[in-house]
């Protein structure tokens, strides 16, 4: 007969982690989206536009209904959240302006695993 403990539930919670692998790589997932036409690199037969993306359509609905989930949830389910809609690219003077060019950091972390 076994006696369950209060660590029982955490100790199987972890060795599921442990035994999870994924089936698909990121590089095999990105190669599916391009072939059944969710997402390509803008301007790719032209040699491309890094960070800018096109979606085919189901990549238009996929993208839309990611979106309007996470609206719903970040801003609607939020009462001191408030939606803004605004250009991500601008003019340089804007983020000189709000402090951004003098008091901003973003350190780059680089994986030693892989």
């Amino acid at each position: 007969r076994r006696v369950s403990t209060v660590d029982a539930p955490a100790a199987a919670e972890a060795a599921k982690k442990e035994d999870f692998k994924y089936k698909i790589s990121l590089e095999e997932l990105v190669s599916l989206c391009k072939r059944r036409g969710f997402v390509f690199q803008s301007g790719e037969i032209y040699g491309g536009f890094n960070g800018f993306f096109d979606y085919g359509p189901l990549g238009v609905e996929l993208k839309n209904n990611l979106k309007k989930m996470w609206w719903r949830r970040m801003v609607h389910g939020k009462d001191n959240v408030v939606g803004v809609d605004a250009a991500i690219i601008t003019n340089p003077r804007v983020h000189q302006a709000s402090g951004h060019v003098d008091n901003f950091s973003d350190p780059m972390m680089d994986c030693t695993k892989s």
